[in-house]
């Protein structure tokens, strides 16, 4: 008796890279939006400086979180993409920026 295998459906993978900041980025503005790109993700998260995840929003086919109150310095940033269809998670690649206020 031969055993049969159920036929899975090919898991999507999910892509995910940070457009802004750029690596090496100086951000001179109080205020700043970064901008992410994730294919197939019905959730994006980021996080700033190794702390908490913090929820972006969709909009114009991209991912965005919107940062203030921080302070001149190196900082880094890092998303993650929680995709739609139980495919892979996936993170970007870490951003090292500059802030440098007046």
């Amino acid at each position: 008796m031969r055993k049969t295998h159920a036929m899975r459906e090919p898991v999507a993978v999910a892509e995910i890279t940070m457009d802004y900041p750029q690596e090496r980025e100086r951000v001179t503005s109080p205020d700043y939006t970064f901008r992410i790109e994730a294919k197939g993700a019905s959730r994006v998260e980021i996080s700033i400086d190794q702390n908490e995840w913090q929820p972006c929003r969709q909009a114009e086919g991209y991912w965005w979180y919107d940062w203030s109150g921080y302070m001149s310095g190196k900082h880094q940033a890092i998303s993650r993409i929680q995709p739609q269809n139980d495919g892979q998670k996936a993170t970007s690649r870490t951003i090292r920026f500059q802030v440098e206020l007046p």
